[in-house]
């Protein structure tokens, strides 16, 4: 009898946790009522009318929730729960953590038996088994953990589980968590120590919200770095995370957390070698790296590389590599790459390259080059720049965009669905040139060629420049262009170069064809003192401007020519 007054096993019950402390817990949102009426309408468009009215956003993983599916159903005054039991048939669970509810896929139900349930001086020793509720078959890699104290096991292939827990004469809550089983979670009492006017014990346990599905636990250096049993608590736990102030871990599975350190996050985080957190709300160095599931801010150092699975706020620097699956809102540093999988607003610096899937608002600079796969509206630097949609400022050796409203400045600009000319011109110094124009109407790059030809008197010249294109209506445009070409005049040990800034009038005929005209300004410069047989001398084709100057000659001139594309 007194082992039973001192041992009391209190409930066996399936629920769902509160999002982050038992105290004061904020009205639940399964209980709000709703009233709906629906016949054979999309399940996708149920659920968002659901939310619309009780002013809540679901999370879920739309390839096993099937919104395509058709839903009839006419609740009056229901519960939310008891809408979605309808609708879901009884298979899933609902978590509740701020302003979501998470629909996790649950069809199975699942039991625990101890076999010890016993305080054993500063430990409480408790032990048993886990089977599935309708088959009775026992079930491995089960995830048995206390939700305080941050302790868990896995079940081994008979469905045992053994933890030692600290014995602070408090009830102790295990909680039991399987893929496709509803979470069950038992309360053991002290009876000889508890205060029974005591508050429920706080717990820290929440719910990391993502639509992204795949996790560190996916990439290549997550297969590496995190155990099977990790792996296993990853799936088991999907999104449920606890706080803690401290971890310090060797390498990941060896810390202050153990195997549950996958779902804690810490304000503060030391790995020796690398550790594998939650997420990180302070602080992280890891000498050799650092595997985080969720977010990380304020800052984080790795010794050669850090991966997080959610979105990075604040500073982080890697020796070889960072690697975001979420988005970055700060600065991120690395020798050789940076990969955001998102959206980044702040800078991304390395030696070698940056990618950023989504849209980037600040600075991509790296020696190699920059990818940015939507909307660019701050500044790339680096030899090759690439932007789905540039809006900012490319600086580099090529530039490409598919789109642009913004300014490619390099040797090669690129823009898919941009400014692309092919010119034919003539000038007063050059009968014949030929232009080729990329970019886009506010910047675009000209390389060009020409020659003179009137008798023996002949130049050839080559050149690159900028150009843009200012509307005058629809069929009107303003082109000024400034080149800088080199002239052969017959000796190409001299320097002979020939700065031109055009001001042309076009006139589109149409789409494809238009004409152009105007006034240009000429400097040219010249150390070539005589000229040679055959080729014309530029500094006797036009009066110069220009004074007792032995190099330098300037005049006024004019362009004529046409346009196709």
């Amino acid at each position: 009898m007194g082992c039973l007054r001192r041992y009391l096993i209190v409930a066996l019950v399936i629920f769902t946790f509160p999002a982050i402390s038992y105290a004061n817990p904020p009205e639940s949102i399964l209980a709000k009522n709703i009233s709906i009426h629906v016949s054979n309408m999309r399940m996708g468009v149920v659920l968002k009318t659901i939310e619309e009215r009780g002013n809540f956003t679901f999370s879920y993983n739309s390839n096993i929730v099937k919104t395509d599916s058709l839903v009839t159903i006419n609740a009056d005054n229901w519960t939310i729960k008891e809408v979605l039991d309808h609708m879901l048939l009884n298979r899933f669970e609902y978590k509740e953590t701020r302003n979501f509810v998470i629909l996790r896929y649950a069809p199975l139900q699942l039991s625990l038996t101890t076999d010890k349930a016993a305080a054993e001086g500063d430990e409480y020793h408790v032990s048993g088994f886990i089977t599935d509720e309708q088959s009775g078959k026992k079930l491995e890699n089960a995830s048995v953990y206390d939700r305080v104290l941050l302790q868990s096991a896995l079940t081994d292939k008979d469905g045992h589980f053994e933890l030692l827990l600290k014995n602070n004469g408090q009830p102790v809550m295990l909680t039991v968590s399987k893929e496709f089983y509803k979470d069950t979670t038992i309360t053991f009492l002290a009876g000889v120590t508890v205060n029974p006017d005591s508050n429920k014990p706080k717990s820290l346990i929440g719910y990391i919200i993502s639509g992204d599905n795949d996790g560190i636990e996916s990439t290549s250096l997550g297969r590496l770095f995190i155990s099977t049993k990790q792996q296993i608590q990853a799936a088991n736990l999907h999104g449920l995370i606890a706080q803690a102030p401290f971890q310090a871990s060797a390498i990941p599975g060896v810390s202050t957390h153990a195997e549950f350190s996958g779902q804690v996050v810490n304000k503060v985080s030391l790995n020796a070698v690398g550790g594998y957190n939650a997420g990180v709300d302070g602080f992280e160095l890891g000498l050799i790296f650092n595997l985080d599931k969720g977010d990380v801010g304020d800052v984080q150092i790795a010794g050669i590389f850090n991966v997080v699975g959610g979105n990075v706020k604040g500073i982080q620097v890697g020796g070889l590599y960072n690697n975001v699956l979420g988005s970055v809102r700060g600065v991120q540093l690395s020798l050789l790459h940076n990969s955001v999988k998102h959206n980044l607003r702040g800078m991304q610096a390395s030696v070698l390259y940056n990618h950023t899937r989504g849209n980037v608002a600040g600075m991509q600079a790296a020696i190699l080059g920059n990818i940015a796969g939507q909307k660019t509206s701050g500044v790339q630097a680096g030899l090759f720049n690439y932007a789905r949609n540039l809006r900012g400022v490319q600086l580099g050796l090529i530039n490409v965009a598919d789109t642009s409203s913004g300014y490619s400045i390099g040797l090669i600009n690129i823009v898919n669905h941009g400014y692309h000319k092919l010119a034919l011109s003539s000038n007063e110094t050059l009968n014949a040139n030929l232009g080729l124009k990329t970019g886009s109407r506010q910047l675009y790059t000209i390389w060009q060629g020409g020659l003179r030809f009137d008798n023996n008197s002949k130049l050839y010249a080559f050149g690159f420049g900028f150009g843009r294109e200012l509307g005058l209506g629809k069929s009107l445009a303003l082109n000024p262009e400034l080149t800088q070409n080199y002239v052969y005049q017959g000796n190409w040990a001299r320097t002979n170069l020939l700065s031109r800034f055009d001001l042309s009038l076009t006139y589109k005929i149409t789409k494809a064809f238009s004409i152009n005209a105007g006034p240009a300004l000429n400097l040219f410069y010249s150390d070539q003192r005589n000229p040679v047989n055959g080729y014309a001398w530029v500094r006797d084709l036009h009066h110069s401007f220009i004074s007792n100057s032995r190099n330098w000659t300037g005049w006024i001139g004019w362009a004529v020519g046409v346009s196709f594309f």
